[in-house]
């Protein structure tokens, strides 16, 4: 009776563990875009035009990502890099030398965000040989901003059991 009512008490433990994590990340995520009808961002940024016909590397502008744990959005001097010396103005180009002469960084909305349990690394990633596009997509053909196909565990899972990557809990959650 006592090795049921522990076992019992085992998977209730568990239990109240996934819902409190999942409790933790739904509030941890307000404040990023977590509807699609939220992507939009400050200025329409193409990457089908940057990535696409311009051939542009990811990493030129995500510089952080074969460095750090996060790719980061580029800081508009990035973008004022090439932007500065073109002749061509639209309505975006307007709105970006809008925030350069202000100073102002750009208010970029957030597309995804990790709960601060789930420890994720652009770097380590990229060092292990993958590409950007084997996570985001055809980056290179969006018109928008594009998000990764999903930050689910299962998702994660998948991917590490397809490339035999450790599938040890502590390898995201340390």
């Amino acid at each position: 009776m006592a090795l049921i009512l522990r076992r019992w008490a085992g998977t209730l433990l568990a239990l109240g563990v996934v819902v409190v994590a999942l409790i933790i990340g739904f509030f941890y995520s307000q404040g990023s875009a977590d509807l699609w009808g939220q992507d939009r961002q400050p200025i329409a940024f193409s990457h089908q035009v940057h990535a696409g016909q311009l051939q542009i590397n990811c990493l030129f502008c995500h510089r952080g990502a074969n460095i750090s744990p996060t790719a980061s959005v580029p800081p508009v001097y990035i973008c004022m890099m090439c932007h500065k010396s073109l002749k061509d103005k639209t309505p975006e180009i307007d709105k970006l030398l809008t925030y350069w002469n202000k100073k102002e960084p750009i208010p970029w909305v957030r597309l995804q965000r990790l709960p601060d349990f789930v420890h994720f690394t652009h770097k380590m990633h990229l060092s292990a040989g993958f590409k950007c596009t084997d996570c985001h997509g055809q980056v290179a053909q969006m018109s928008q901003t594009p998000r990764a196909a999903t930050y689910e565990m299962g998702w994660c899972v998948r991917c590490h059991e397809r490339n035999r990557a450790s599938k040890d809990c502590f390898t995201c959650h340390y």
